[in-house]
């Protein structure tokens, strides 16, 4: 399962690449990746879509089954099923595609957010001259190795203090086998230290040193790998592997990108993704809830009002680049919904009296 796994997000990220190598923009590749994606998934959304039309049609006749077998679940779960046989309804077809596009959703967040990372080992552990925080940076040296193109020094900075540890063996993880080097590869931009914090000061004993975030998943000999690395895939001024709260820090920001500053004008982009995605959602989930009718428009309407709070919540805190996959989506799925259901008939409503819709006779005038 997790090779399958790993070939999907190889298999994205090639895509990507690719994407990329003819328009030369992340964004822009996370988009054309995203409609090509929605295309392949038209045929379950045209299901979801006319299962759920059909549900709304068959409300009245629900409705009626619900209330005269009301006292015998049994008996009304029966009939409901029969009913659903008759007109060839299946009652969860409207979720299929959207556990569908879940698995999508997933790894995509995982191809722009995994970066390839190290173990950098050291000869002794060594005692650190002031104390690592969350402000501490730590990074290869900007001086190339003798023996390569990567580096064989760790600098970690606090302030003006300033540390160098000399790296003396370095090991890939997650790569099968096990990839050995004598130095850190070029495309490394951060490091984090594993401390030993039973010694008194703190010890650094080995550091974990990863590429910048959104590189874990693409081809290494490709352009969109080759920029990242760079700083030069950003869209419209943001670094898309960047969450808004990351390009908010000065210190998290450094875990997402090579060489971006958070804070300022720049980070202004990230919150206007995130307020695109609120009211995308909430349009989205407001046009199907004026197809629907009952009980399930007014379950609609609460979701409609929870639902885009909560994901503009979550989405604080996933790459921006997902943000943006999150937007189109939402998009191709407003104008897939307006075209299927702009003809639709009108749901037919049980008139007001009678359990089988007779209408009521006006009762006669009494005689004066």
């Amino acid at each position: 399962m997790a090779e399958a796994w790993g070939a999907i997000l190889q298999f994205l990220g090639s895509v990507l690449n690719a994407v990329y190598k003819v328009i030369p923009s992340y964004g822009v590749a996370i988009i054309v990746l995203t409609i090509l994606v929605r295309i392949v998934l038209i045929p379950l959304t045209v299901k979801q879509i006319r299962s759920m039309t059909a549900m709304q049609r068959l409300q009245p006749e629900l409705k009626r089954l619900q209330a005269k077998y009301k006292g015998d679940r049994q008996k009304m779960n029966e009939e409901l099923m029969k009913l659903y046989r008759e007109h060839g309804v299946n009652p969860l077809g409207g979720c299929f595609p959207l556990l569908m596009q879940a698995p999508v959703f997933i790894a995509l967040y995982s191809v722009l957010r995994t970066a390839v990372f190290f173990d950098a080992g050291l000869a002794d552990p060594i005692p650190v001259q002031f104390k690592i925080d969350k402000t501490t940076v730590c990074r290869p040296d900007g001086t190339p190795a003798p023996t390569g193109d990567g580096f064989s020094t760790i600098i970690c900075k606090k302030g003006d203090l300033t540390q160098s540890f000399d790296v003396t063996a370095v090991t890939q993880e997650k790569s099968k086998p096990k990839l050995h080097f004598d130095t850190l590869p070029s495309y490394v931009s951060t490091c984090g230290p594993l401390l030993d914090t039973a010694k008194e000061p703190d010890e650094v004993v080995s550091f974990r040193c990863g590429s910048p975030g959104g590189t874990g998943h693409l081809p290494k000999d490709g352009k969109l790998f080759s920029d990242i690395v760079r700083d030069r895939s950003t869209f419209l001024g943001m670094h898309l592997a960047c969450s808004p709260t990351q390009a908010a820090s000065k210190t998290s920001i450094r875990q997402c990108t090579a060489a971006a500053t958070g804070s300022g004008a720049g980070i202004v982009g990230y919150y206007v993704l995130v307020a695109l995605m609120v009211l995308s959602t909430y349009y989205q989930q407001r046009q199907m809830a004026q197809q629907a009718s009952g009980p399930q428009q007014k379950q609609m309407q609460m979701m409609g009002r929870i639902m885009p709070v909560f994901l503009g919540f979550i989405s604080l805190n996933i790459p921006s680049g997902v943000i943006i996959y999150w937007i189109v989506s939402n998009v191709w799925t407003i104008g897939q919904q307006q075209y299927f259901l702009k003809n639709q008939p009108a749901v037919s409503q049980p008139p007001s009296g009678g359990e089988k819709g007779k209408s009521q006779k006006p009762k006669p005038k009494p005689k004066g």
